[in-house]
């Protein structure tokens, strides 16, 4: 996968997937932080504004659509999640 920050431009092999504003920034924050656990309120304080309520499950229905658009019809997945902690990319 590869991600170009000044054209909003990702790809995964020769396919250009195209994402939300949103998508972009989570995918960017973990890119940031790849092979390391971010947890929700890492990704909340980092994604939205300080107003946002935590209580939401924002942050998860973002993961399910990134999973979709990056992972579903690819191998190896990137997003991994981690039971009680967060979720991690992994790249090798």
């Amino acid at each position: 996968m590869s991600m170009d920050i000044a054209t909003h431009t990702v790809k995964r092999g020769d396919d250009v997937i195209h994402l939300s504003t949103k998508e972009f920034a989570l995918l960017e924050y973990l890119i940031r932080n790849k092979n390391r656990v971010v947890s929700h309120e890492m990704i909340e304080n980092n994604l939205w504004n300080f107003d946002y309520d935590g209580g939401s499950n924002a942050t998860s229905v973002y993961i399910r659509y990134l999973r979709r658009k990056i992972d579903d019809n690819y191998e190896p997945k990137l997003i991994h999640t981690v039971r009680g902690m967060g979720y991690i990319l992994k790249v090798e």
